[in-house]
């Protein structure tokens, strides 16, 4: 399914744009996840990448990092609990809090991923040159910054 970008009525929203752009993202990396039998969804992907990148993090911490809202935290990390990716454990000094941590079997699905989401990028980047896609990511960077200042 493409669009044709000279028909889209609102193409010069970065919004727009920007929405639409992690639409496709998102669906691209649905369908191959799934054609490929890794039995993960974009959603838990996410969560398990930041899991992985921060390690014994808080469900708020993860929540804010992947940015998800708690209740969609709490039913992706119940998923990839019982997938055997993560495990719980409760915090020493506030038995209230759970520490979320990465299992063997989660750091291999994601390695096994890996592949899969490099090929997704260079599909997302085939049409720029390194300089392009340098530039993209710089403004993105910059887009989100200035988003995130205005709403702290």
């Amino acid at each position: 399914m493409k669009i044709d970008m000279k028909k889209t009525k609102d193409n010069k929203s970065l919004g727009y744009a920007i929405a639409r752009t992690n639409w496709y993202l998102k669906t691209l990396l649905n369908k191959v996840l799934n054609e490929e039998g890794f039995n993960i969804t974009n959603e838990q992907w996410v969560v398990l990448k930041v899991i992985q990148e921060f390690p014994a993090a808080s469900q708020t911490k993860i929540a804010e990092h992947s940015q998800k809202d708690k209740t969609n935290i709490t039913r992706i990390l119940d998923l990839l609990e019982k997938s055997g990716f993560i495990e719980r454990r409760r915090d020493q000094r506030d038995r209230r809090m759970n520490r979320i941590y990465i299992t063997r079997q989660g750091e291999k699905k994601l390695k096994a991923i890996h592949p899969m989401t490099r090929r997704i990028n260079e599909v997302c980047t085939r049409s720029l040159n390194k300089e392009q896609e340098k530039e993209l990511l710089k403004s993105l960077d910059a887009v989100c910054k200035a988003i995130g200042d205005e709403l702290h």
